[in-house]
């Protein structure tokens, strides 16, 4: 099968997210099953920063925006004889640093910008004579490639044809913007319309990929069932209900070149389940690097994340002081909101003996922490799946969720007398519940013969994108299907 995936980010040439990580790596997992896969996103500062090879097609397609045309300059890297990325270049769009906006916030030209691209793709496909078997089109930035393929060019043959998968990743963001932003994609403005793309007045992108696009997946089965509610479907829930039967909840995957404590260039000593030696040697260089007063006895939780209150931060704050109080040690590494960054400071001040907090990103210390920690604290509002929890269990680190979307999925309750479980789950958005989670881990804790014997359990677990790379496969088949039922009923 020839699959086309078309994101706004994929390693290893631009990253903000997970989103790239995870599309990498299924591509990767789609060309171990014997699939040919293309991956097209846009070309950003980043990716000509990457110090990868890429190359020009010498292919420039001329793309009309509103009362002008942009020039998109086609380039691709091949990164294996059954692995292609595709970068739609317009630097006016995106030769700038950040891919979606800055510390200030979102571009003001991202409308333009992600129309542009999602426009580009489509004829892309046909410049190219691209033999594409599926598009898959992933979050609120490609959502127009669906209905471009069904509005303006469906009497193209080869676009008529091609079965389209919509999958995604966060709800929270839809690509919202003005109706006055509507002349841009040059559809007709019939489509501004509650059927169509229209949202409380205005245009939403993500909407277009949800109406048009043959088949909905989005990335674990718990947040398919949220999503169908007011509380987590964001003023989508109807939709999502009236499309529930074409609407596919699979599960993200890991990793494991990247995620392995045995081979993880980021860690000061390698470990397994048969050698867990190393792990202490893990958490005594956390220790020192964050300069803590603490032994290697002491229980350390650990945590990276965004500081933004869908990521649960506001919940963290409220908690922090009476989590220190329970004689553990918290590490703490994220970016997002001022606000919250000097008050997670402030805090961080009153216990600087046993909190240690950095401000910022970086892959190394990410790693660190999940490796370092004894246990890992995701109490987020809503979170579409999640992989910090499952990079945790390869690395013997137990994870302390809030039981929402995929945390809830992958993580049972332990109970200590079956030995069933593998990690600690609360359900209310509340410090009492949170602070009930850690305690219950801190009791398995003391028992070290117990807390080890779940900490080999769980790396053994498989959530390696081969076990779900065959799911979207199923799912890309099902889009053909329908596709090729929806053609002949036209006939």
């Amino acid at each position: 099968m020839h699959i086309l995936m078309v994101t706004p980010e994929a390693n290893p040439f631009a990253r903000s997210g997970g989103l790239a990580e995870g599309i990498n790596a299924l591509a990767w997992a789609l060309v171990r099953l014997g699939h040919q896969v293309s991956v097209v996103l846009p070309l950003y500062r980043q990716v000509r920063e990457s110090s990868l090879p890429i190359a020009n097609t010498g292919q420039t397609l001329s793309i009309p925006l509103s009362w002008k045309n942009l020039p998109a300059e086609i380039h691709r890297s091949m990164i294996d004889p059954r692995l292609n990325f595709y970068f739609i270049g317009q630097d006016a769009l995106f030769n700038r640093d950040g891919l979606y906006g800055t510390s200030y916030g979102a571009f003001e030209d991202n409308a333009e910008r992600f129309i542009f691209f999602s426009r580009a793709v489509v004829e892309m496909v046909e410049v190219l004579g691209l033999q594409t078997d599926i598009c898959n089109c992933h979050e609120w930035q490609t959502g127009l490639v669906p209905v471009y393929l069904r509005t303006l060019y469906r009497d193209r043959p080869r676009l008529q044809k091609l079965p389209v998968v919509y999958t995604v990743h966060n709800v929270g963001y839809q690509g919202l913007f003005s109706s006055f932003d509507m002349p841009l994609t040059g559809l007709g403005w019939e489509l501004l319309s509650p059927k169509g793309l229209e949202f409380y007045g205005k245009m939403n992108l993500m909407k277009g990929g949800l109406v048009y696009a043959d088949l909905l997946s989005t990335v674990s089965a718990k947040y398919r069932e949220e999503i169908l509610t007011p509380e987590y479907g964001f003023g989508l829930e109807g939709l999502f209900q009236e499309r529930a039967k074409e609407l596919y909840g699979i599960l993200e995957g890991v990793d494991y070149n990247r995620w392995d404590p045995s081979h993880d260039p980021y860690l000061p000593a390698a470990y397994g389940p048969d050698r867990l030696e190393g792990k202490k040697e893990c958490k005594a260089q956390l220790i020192r690097r964050f300069g803590l007063n603490l032994s290697l006895e002491s229980p350390l939780i650990g945590l990276t994340t965004r500081f933004f209150e869908r990521k649960g931060i506001d919940l963290l704050e409220n908690s922090l002081d009476d989590l220190m109080g329970l004689g553990v040690g918290f590490v703490l590494q994220g970016t997002g909101e001022e606000r919250h960054q000097y008050l997670l400071q402030e805090i961080a001040q009153r216990h600087s003996s046993r909190l240690g907090l950095s401000v910022g990103y970086t892959d190394e210390l990410a790693h660190q922490i999940i490796a370092g920690a004894d246990m890992f604290l995701m109490p987020s509002r809503y979170e579409p799946c999640g992989l910090d929890q499952l990079y945790c269990l390869r690395y013997g680190t137990l994870p302390v969720v809030r039981a929402t979307g995929g945390l809830d999925e992958t993580i049972q309750e332990f109970n200590p007398n079956t030995g069933q479980g593998n990690g600690f789950k609360f359900a209310g958005y509340t410090p009492v519940e949170l602070l009930g989670a850690v305690q219950r881990s801190l009791a398995v804790y003391q028992n070290q013969a117990l807390w080890q014997d779940l900490m080999r359990q769980n790396m053994a677990l498989d959530f390696s994108w081969d076990t779900v790379a065959p799911k979207y496969v199923e799912l890309y088949q099902a889009a053909q299907a329908k596709r090729l039922s929806l053609l002949g009923d036209e006939r």
